[in-house]
């Protein structure tokens, strides 16, 4: 970096709070800058590389509790401030795709009277957000007394008033701790969800990232222990993983609804990271890696307006994995998250599946045939990913009636579909009969998933069916079977929820609303 651009004068390795303090020194006081670790800096001689010294103590000064935030707060009164907080830095694990563990090495402490000050220093300035920049929160004992100190504090105080599960990475083991953290934030109202990430449901592709799942069965177990409590889970993948085919892509989605992940599935694009293990030119080459540079993929950021671009670099072929390949695994995910996580078509993929043996990604691959025909928005998100590779073009989706925000093809894809929500479920039939002898359970069915699905626009309302179909639902969720139950039931929902207009409805249903599960009706719906 140092020879392509002229304007740097000095690199910062790793961590730089103890380094960063001794350049500042060094220069104040201009003295050699060889003696400052961690850098690299020019010389007469040539580029000079400091030895590296990682922090053991990382007893540093709380950036909140110093006094410079309180200052923009009082500066910025019409600004609502979200907080951060360190408990802990490192991860012992090394997945090839993270430059987490190689990076920020053995996992270290912060004081915890220090983050017990941080938390009050939350509470004390009315910061409503929190989240925990850990890579492993609910590793340590001590973090359900950091859970215990937040519900204390909104119980005194009223903030914080939630603890943000995107800003939070959780544990890969201690489930039964994290059982109680997640238990804990749900019953105080401080956290609906909890992350069960697999990445991938291959045990190739899980050796080939160093990365080792659980077993199915402790999976299938968390997830009905979490329904149990309705504590709604989701669970993420990586699309374009090392040793990750069509084949085994398609059998990692049938695998991991068929554990009971029906609640919300992110699927991720693997992006390709410098300091990562897969950009090591030798990994690359093993596995064939190979990465698309596009517009900085991130859903839910304003468009841009910046005259310097950032950029993602994305992996889209592997030595198993082609650009068509790679086109086809992400349509088939986008039809999954949207028909299925999203909910549009969930309820009928579910009765196929344990009335009629009908597999899921069966279903799924057949309706994506029947979209790309019949579809006009599914032939937009197939040319999105086509121009990904073709032009390098970008990965998110805009439509202004939905806000000014970057939405996932998945999420587009609902957005629009529940715009024209009568005109679908009328259309959708023609694809779903094959499936069904019975024509009337069929339209009982769809009117259900119809009646289900949030509009911004409907408030009390009920409806009669010939089915009991929210309790053989809910009992599937729940990853338990009951028979459906033919006889007139009536169900009655009263909305909690009101939206301006779309694009509020756009960012409270899809994007907050996502991980919970809560772009349907549950228990606003009532048997009467």
């Amino acid at each position: 970096m140092l020879e392509k651009y002229p304007f740097i004068d000095i690199l910062q390795h790793g961590e730089g709070e103890i380094s960063f303090r001794d350049l500042l020194r060094a220069l104040a006081a201009h003295t050699d800058l060889s003696c400052v670790n961690n850098i690299s800096f020019r010389t007469k001689s040539g580029v000079l590389t400091t030895s590296y010294c990682a922090a053991t103590d990382l007893d540093f000064p709380s950036p909140y509790q110093s006094g410079f935030i309180d200052d923009i707060i009082q500066k910025n009164p019409s600004f609502h401030f979200d907080a951060l907080i360190e408990t802990n830095r490192g991860c012992p694990y090394k997945c090839a795709y993270c430059s987490w563990g190689g990076v920020k090495g053995k996992v270290r402490q912060f004081p915890k009277e220090r983050v017990f000050a941080d938390l009050e220093w939350c509470a004390a300035h009315k910061i409503e957000f929190i989240g925990f920049a850990d890579g492993n929160f609910g590793m340590f004992a001590r973090d359900e007394d950091f859970v215990d100190k937040i519900i204390e504090l909104k119980k005194t105080t009223g903030y914080p008033k939630k603890f943000q599960v995107s800003y939070v990475s959780y544990s890969k083991g201690s489930w039964d701790r994290l059982f109680r953290i997640t238990k804990k934030l749900s019953d105080n109202d401080l956290c609906k969800g909890v992350t069960l990430s697999f990445q991938s449901m291959s045990p190739t592709v899980q050796k080939n990232i160093g990365r080792n799942n659980m077993n199915a069965e402790s999976y299938k177990m968390q997830f009905s222990e979490y329904a149990a409590a309705e504590i709604p889970t989701y669970s993420e993948l990586i699309l374009g993983l090392p040793g990750e085919s069509v084949e085994s892509w398609k059998a990692g989605l049938d695998e991991i609804l068929e554990l009971g992940q029906h609640t919300s599935l992110f699927v991720h694009l693997c992006e390709w990271l410098p300091l990562a293990q897969m950009a090591d030119p030798v990994y690359m080459q093993h596995f064939g890696v190979r990465y698309t540079k596009i517009p900085l993929n991130q859903p839910h950021a304003k468009k841009s307006t910046d005259e310097i671009t950032e950029y993602s670099r994305i992996v889209t072929s592997t030595n198993t994995m082609s650009t068509d390949d790679w086109v086809q695994m992400n349509l088939l995910s986008v039809c999954v998250l949207c028909f299925h996580h999203l909910r549009l078509l969930q309820f009928a993929a579910l009765y196929l599946y344990h009335e009629k043996k009908v597999k899921y990604s069966d279903f799924y691959a057949a309706l994506l045939a029947y979209l790309l025909e019949h579809n006009s928005v599914f032939r937009q998100i197939r040319t999105l990913f086509e121009n990904v590779i073709n032009k390098q073009e970008g990965a998110v989706m805009f439509d202004s009636s939905f806000g000014d925000i970057a939405w996932g093809p998945e999420e587009f894809a609902y957005l629009k579909t529940v715009r024209q929500k009568e005109q679908f479920f009328n259309g959708i039939k023609d694809f779903l009969a094959p499936f069904f002898e019975n024509d009337a359970l069929l339209s009982d069915l769809l009117s259900y998933q119809s009646f289900c699905l949030k509009e911004f626009s409907k408030e009390s309302f009920t409806q009669s069916f010939h089915y009991a179909w929210k309790e053989y639902f809910d009992a599937l969720l729940k990853n338990t079977e009951i028979p459906l139950s033919r006889e007139e039931v009536t169900y009655r929902i009263t909305a909690r929820a009101h939206y301006k207009d779309w694009a509020d409805y756009a960012k409270q249903v899809v994007w907050y609303g996502r991980k919970g599960g809560r772009n349907i009706f549950t228990d606003e719906m009532k048997r009467i």
